[in-house]
């Protein structure tokens, strides 16, 4: 079991051994990229035929995904003179893999958008129906005067989550 440094002090340098190569983080963000990308295509085409329960899971997983290939990056900033020294066509494959991510992370975005306005316009349109509907409401008096309410009070509770 690995035991932490005190409190305020700082951790160990680390060892060459603990920090992967170069070569070996660009593998790893092409990898992730490559996953990423994937599950990002998933998540649109379900997003783009309504089948959001299946998006619970998918969203835990890129989000997972998505921490890792920061954590990559984040590593491979501190090599970056190995970077410069990588075979070209490594660097032109993660050039590629990143492209199709961004790509890909672009028609996601798009998607989400777009399935968060439509339901933003059905809800209102829900909230709106009730509304007319409590201000049509006739009453059981005498009159038939609809019961009186606070104005702009609804009673009405909304999930937003996919």
């Amino acid at each position: 079991m690995m035991q932490h440094p005190p409190a305020g002090r700082p951790s160990p340098p680390r060892t060459p051994e603990e920090t992967p190569s170069a070569e070996t983080l660009v593998r790893s963000i092409g990898g992730l990229a490559a996953r990423l990308s994937e599950l990002m295509d998933k998540e649109t085409a379900l997003l783009k035929t309504g089948r959001s329960p299946e998006i619970t899971a998918l969203q835990l997983a890129k989000a997972d995904l998505a921490r890792a290939y920061a954590g990559r990056w984040a590593q491979l900033k501190t090599l970056r003179a190995d970077f410069a020294g990588l075979a070209p066509d490594l660097a032109e494959a993660l050039r590629q893999q990143l492209t199709r991510l961004a790509t890909v992370a672009l028609e996601n975005e798009k998607t989400l958008r777009m399935v968060q306005r439509a339901a933003n316009r059905v809800l209102g349109i829900i909230a709106q129906a009730v509304r007319d509907q409590r201000t049509a409401t006739i009453g059981y008096t005498k009159n038939n005067q609809p019961p009186r309410r606070l104005p702009g009070t609804l009673g009405i509770a909304l999930d937003r989550r996919f």
